[in-house]
């Protein structure tokens, strides 16, 4: 059986019309937030919860890589409560993309071209929209060939750029990856991975670049028929440092705590 020579990891090739829904929801749970303004030191927590969900339509694809895209971005929700002195600030952020059509082209290998589809979009929504990356091919996690259960090997950070997106970017590292055993989840056949490692890297934030570390331990199961994958599950500890400007006055940030990070991605009906 299939067994004896092992599991296509990588999958079928993306195809023309097909509609993917992804979800993630990443959460910081009580971090410990360390601010120096002017000589002063002030100790704070937060924690950050954030919701996405979209849906992308591939509109064209060259052998293995998607090459225009279109994705419809249903939910972009955060919420972030900050303790400070005793006192909980609670926050709702709405993504500047919430509720909006993109387009992206691929220019290079890793490198896209976003537009809003029906709209200009504004300062902030241009600036998202440079940050995004575009439905990358994911064959670079995942060697050719066929793979028997307890297979194991390692990859670049770099090939994570495609999962944090426009966030985190010069991502160094690496991730030790092993195929754990194949099981069923929702009536599909998966490949469950593991992913453990740890990943430095620059956030490019509004109020300055922040270093970004971050020990991760996931696991995917991935569809042997789709090639997508259908869950995956990662929990970790993030540390964020750097010089930030908090309304004009220049502070120190340091920012340390657990991560989890959960996403689904299913394959909607196929239209040609």
């Amino acid at each position: 059986g299939q067994d004896d020579a092992g599991y296509d990891l990588r999958g079928p090739a993306p195809a023309v019309g097909q509609v993917i829904v992804k979800t993630s929801t990443f959460k910081l749970k009580n971090a410990k937030v360390a601010i120096k303004v002017m000589g002063m030191g002030l100790d704070a927590r937060q924690s950050i919860t954030a919701e996405e969900e979209e849906e992308v339509k591939y509109l064209a694809v060259t052998g293995r890589q998607v090459t225009k895209a279109q994705t419809r971005m249903v939910k972009d929700q955060a919420k972030i409560t900050t303790s400070l002195g005793g006192a909980d600030m609670p926050e709702e952020k709405t993504g500047e993309l919430e509720g909006e059509v993109i387009v992206s082209e691929r220019t290079g290998p890793g490198k896209w071209k976003h537009a809003l589809v029906d709209a200009r979009p504004s300062a902030k929504q241009k600036k998202e929209l440079d940050k995004r990356v575009g439905p990358e091919s994911d064959d670079d996690l995942y060697p050719a060939g066929t793979h028997k259960v307890g297979f194991k090997w390692a990859v670049d950070a770099s090939a994570l750029q495609r999962i944090f997106g426009g966030a985190i970017t010069e991502l160094k590292g690496k991730l030790d990856m092993e195929f754990l055993r194949v099981e069923d989840l929702d009536g599909e056949k998966c490949a469950v991975v593991s992913a453990k490692g740890r990943i430095t890297g620059i956030a490019k934030e509004d109020e300055g670049d922040m270093n970004v570390e971050l020990t991760m331990d996931g696991l995917t199961w991935r569809s042997l028929k789709s090639g997508l994958d259908v869950k995956d599950q990662a929990k970790g500890r993030m540390r964020m440092s750097g010089k930030v400007d908090m309304d004009g006055v220049k502070a120190e940030l340091d920012l340390e705590g657990p991560i989890t990070i959960d996403g689904t991605a299913k394959l909607r009906k196929t239209t040609k």
